[in-house]
């Protein structure tokens, strides 16, 4: 019974690593690493982008076998690597299975910086908005469609709405009060402020680990998550191209 409970905690670190946006690699390497650190030689892992299934030969003539689905996925690279250090610490002190419970109860328990990401969202918008040619007033109504964009986006987790959908109505959100600005005479340039805060939405992480993981052989998952980040990209065009017909741009 406590070797299950042990593979079941460390296939729960799996789960966690899938569910904030770990690459494939590191969730497969990070589950065979812990568990070959307790001794367990016959070790094989087989992930995907939101499920994954670990077996182990306990002994000679048992193996158990965990399978584990991660739902609603959102990157949060602060969790991974908290999440990462714990397994390089279990790999190197093999501490008690309640260590390692407490351990993913804290990472679990970590607040994000709601005020850093709403910073963030402002100051990108206006950023891009400026590098692709807009001028003050174009800047100021970027940063405000961020600081709008970051609001809406929490609405729509809050609301359990999938990311797709999310990404759209987003991009159309954005997309008309650029318009709007324009048309009130407010900005002069309303394609340096939609592309920017455009940029906010593109999902650059996603398509950075599904090359990294076709690069590392993991042609299954990299297809997947490439094949996701088209679709966001798809949805984004969609959002922005559909307000603007109707506005025009």
């Amino acid at each position: 019974m406590e070797e299950q409970k042990l593979i079941n905690v460390i296939g729960e670190i799996g789960r966690l690593l899938i569910k904030y946006g770990a690459e494939i690699y590191r969730v497969e390497e990070s589950l065979i690493r812990m568990c070959q650190s307790y001794g367990y030689d016959n070790v094989e892992v087989f992930a995907l982008p939101s499920y994954f299934t670990l077996s182990v030969l306990i002994n000679d003539n048992q193996t158990y076998t965990l399978s584990k689905r991660s739902r609603h996925n959102r990157i949060n690279l602060e969790k991974i690597y908290e999440l990462n250090n714990l397994v390089r610490f279990a790999c190197q002190n093999k501490p008690a299975i309640d260590y390692l419970q407490s351990e993913i109860k804290r990472i679990n328990l970590i607040k994000t910086n709601y005020l850093l990401v709403f910073l963030g969202y402002g100051i990108g918008t206006g950023f891009f908005a400026t590098f692709f040619g807009g001028g003050l007033n174009e800047t100021l109504v970027a940063i405000i469609i961020g600081f709008i964009l970051y609001f809406f986006i929490l609405l729509m987790e809050y609301l359990d709405i999938n990311n797709l959908v999310s990404t759209l109505l987003s991009s159309m959100l954005l997309t008309a009060i650029a318009l709007i600005a324009y048309h009130l005479g407010i900005v002069a340039n309303s394609q340096a402020i939609i592309i920017g805060c455009l940029m906010i939405l593109t999902p650059g992480v996603a398509i950075t680990n599904s090359l990294r993981d076709i690069m590392g052989g993991d042609y299954i998952s990299g297809t997947a998550r490439m094949l996701e980040a088209l679709l966001i990209a798809a949805f984004i065009a969609i959002g922005a191209g559909s307000v603007m017909m109707i506005l025009g741009g």
